[in-house]
């Protein structure tokens, strides 16, 4: 019988989430950001 073994610590798991997580927060208050300031250029240029 095959003895099925992982080469990943279970700790490490935790720590990739995390990275993404964090990618992720990241790139929404980037886009948060973007879309701001792209709504502040239109209004200017109406005025």
């Amino acid at each position: 019988m095959n003895e099925h073994r992982t080469s990943t610590r279970p700790g490490t798991v935790y720590l990739a989430q995390r990275r993404v997580a964090i990618g992720m927060t990241l790139g929404m208050i980037a886009g948060a950001a973007w879309a701001v300031s792209m709504i502040c250029t239109l209004v200017s240029w109406a005025l």
